[in-house]
């Protein structure tokens, strides 16, 4: 459904990637017929390239993808018929664009290519020509337009909604517990020839004493971690939550007190000793403030839901005839 509000949005499939050059050609007879309305193999076919195009597929793979590329077909003629659909739906409630809306859109279209003779023979490919493509252009406004009226229908939360959702939703509202660590790492290499894990322990075994006899933690990182990523701001790696790390971190960091500091802990990465520099129990996010926010996400979500119930409904009562094999 984000594809077809993108493309919607963007009044039409041909307003992405179109410095590419894509090969021409005519494709006779209908690919589908929405309540009567057909739409022709050929805007199907320049539908259906720009969609593999949008999902990261080379126009043309074959072999190994074809369970994709059947894949991607079927959900272009969805994405197809979900438009046809919209822009019936927005003819029939008498929605209307003016032609300077059109004119300015279909403008704007223009810029992206050098030459008159450039842009037509695009049209020409994805199956329309100068005069039949501003009525498009025209339908894919109107369409949004209703899908709009659809989404601000559905957006309107109560204060009392508001309070019901953030009772329901207290578990994903709940930031989880978080350690802030300091590390030193050293990391597995060679150092003295004979056995380097061995000799990366004993190291780091120094490194330890000194920081339990009261060194400064953070400037023994600054000296001897080996980590780049924090090494600099005195092994500081910032507050995480469980699953962020790899594990034998995590149960070290999680298991420390405030000011306390780990044994040694091996991980592929090498050695490491930390240091707890504070301790954030699980807290569920006060209402008041993230007041505006969560009714701005209730709001994005129940409008979604319209719009997907909306093209539900619309299908339901719709005739769709696919004419082509899929």
């Amino acid at each position: 459904m984000a594809a077809v509000l993108l493309r919607l949005a963007l009044l039409s499939p041909l307003l992405a990637a179109w410095g590419a050059a894509w090969a021409q050609g005519y494709y006779p007879g209908d690919a589908v017929k929405v309540n009567g309305v057909a739409i022709s193999y050929q805007r199907f076919h320049g539908f259906y390239t720009e969609y593999q195009r949008s999902k990261g597929v080379a126009v043309g793979a074959r072999g190994d993808q074809l369970a994709l590329l059947t894949r991607l077909r079927r959900e272009a003629m969805d994405e197809m018929v979900d438009q046809e659909l919209l822009r019936q739906a927005a003819q029939k409630k008498g929605i209307e664009v003016s032609p300077e809306e059109v004119d300015a859109a279909v403008a704007e279209l223009k810029k992206v290519f050098k030459t008159p003779q450039s842009f037509a023979s695009r049209l020409q490919t994805e199956g329309f020509t100068e005069e039949t493509y501003p009525k498009h252009v025209e339908g894919m406004i109107a369409a949004k337009r209703y899908l709009d009226g659809i989404r601000e229908g559905a957006a309107k939360v109560s204060d009392e909604e508001l309070e019901a959702y953030y009772r329901d939703n207290q578990q994903r509202l709940t930031l989880p517990e978080q350690v802030r660590v300091r590390q030193i790492l050293l990391v597995w290499k060679p150092r003295d020839g004979r056995n380097d894990r061995a000799a990366t322990r004993e190291e780091m075994e120094s490194i330890l004493e000194r920081a339990r006899k009261g060194e400064d933690f953070a400037e023994l990182a600054r000296k001897y971690s080996e980590d780049p990523e924090t090494a600099a701001s005195g092994g500081d790696m910032g507050f995480f939550h469980r699953g962020q790390r790899v594990p034998a971190l995590e149960r070290a960091a999680f298991a420390l007190k405030p000011g306390e500091i780990s044994d040694m802990v091996e991980t592929p990465f090498g050695v490491h000793i930390l240091r707890l520099e504070e301790h954030r129990d699980a807290e569920l996010l006060p209402l008041d403030q993230i007041r505006e926010q969560l009714r701005e996400h209730v709001r994005n979500e129940r409008a979604e839901a319209a719009v997907e119930s909306e093209i539900a409904r619309l299908r339901d009562a719709a005739e769709i005839k696919i004419l082509i094999p899929l």
